[in-house]
């Protein structure tokens, strides 16, 4: 396939074009061994077939070849997800988990304070509703982690989770620009990607990715606050761009706020969330710019 300029914010990267391309068509493309030094990296957008691990390994295995310098990959427009409600169950289960936990440490404490008391009853009374407390919780907690465990079987064989697996455990990174708009990602797969990201800039050989384009990926207030934590963390990133991805004033302020300790981050795009209200975004915007006077913001 010949270079061509990409877009959606790779604009000055040459780069493959496969965007929707067949199955056959995308492999071969992907296992050509001549990559010119011209060509940066592979747009395979809009694939008309489902991703899978053979492709996620060509693509990998394309991008290394690049060389030095870094490549870009964009897979906008691909259904990561797995197509069902996998992704949401986890969050919730684990969302659930912490709760019953806290509930059962809390059981645990009434139980050693009830040694405390000189009331014998009262003693008493206390012991028995920890014990209870304990045993609930303890059977809460079991259920949850069987859910868990047969969600995470699945979890597994998804696009997401394949792709971000395989890129934290290659020896070195390659890829430096990430496009990820329109994927179907939700917020569990956005607290692996995170954490991958954060792994491949802690080693001391490749690259990190410095750009990543998140837009179109329906990832809510919750969402948000994996990528705050990233921001916070992140020594690499310059772009991050999340355009429509439905957040509300609450979310907007969350991933804002990853840029306070955040020195090197150079663009954070959040236009095109609609829900937001644009007076408390400036509003938060305002706040930031009081420790970080760098960053550029957009909103609208």
């Amino acid at each position: 396939m010949a270079p061509v300029e990409s877009n959606a914010g790779l604009q000055e990267w040459k780069i493959s074009n496969l965007s929707g391309a067949s199955r056959e068509e995308t492999l071969i493309g992907l296992q050509k061994s001549e990559v010119s030094g011209q060509v940066q990296g592979a747009d395979l957008s809009m694939l008309d077939w489902t991703i899978d691990e053979e492709l996620i390994d060509h693509m990998l295995h394309y991008c290394a070849a690049v060389g030095s310098g870094g490549a870009a990959l964009r897979l906008a427009h691909n259904d990561l997800g797995s197509g069902t409600d996998c992704e949401q169950r986890i969050f919730e289960l684990k969302a659930e988990r912490e709760l019953r936990q806290i509930e059962k440490e809390r059981a645990e404490q009434k139980k050693r304070d009830s040694s405390k008391q000189k009331d014998f009853a009262v003693s008493a009374g206390m012991r028995r509703e920890g014990a209870a407390g304990i045993e609930k919780g303890e059977a809460d907690l079991k259920e949850i982690d069987l859910k868990l465990a047969e969600l995470d079987r699945r979890k597994v064989l998804t696009p997401w989770h394949i792709l971000f697996s395989q890129m934290e455990a290659r020896d070195r990174n390659s890829i430096m620009r990430l496009d990820l708009s329109n994927c179907g990602l939700h917020t569990t797969g956005i607290i692996m990607l995170t954490q991958a990201l954060l792994e491949l800039e802690h080693r001391g050989d490749g690259e990190a990715v410095e750009e990543l384009i998140l837009d179109g990926n329906d990832l809510g207030d919750a969402g948000t606050s994996p990528l705050a934590s990233f921001l916070r963390l992140s020594s690499c990133l310059t772009v991050l761009r999340v355009r429509n991805i439905g957040v509300t004033d609450g979310g907007m302020s969350q991933v804002m706020s990853g840029l306070v300790s955040n020195k090197n981050l150079a663009l954070l795009d959040l236009r095109g969330n609609g829900l937001t209200s644009l007076e408390m975004c400036k509003a938060a915007m305002g706040g930031v710019k009081r420790f970080n006077t760098t960053a550029q913001i957009l909103i609208e």
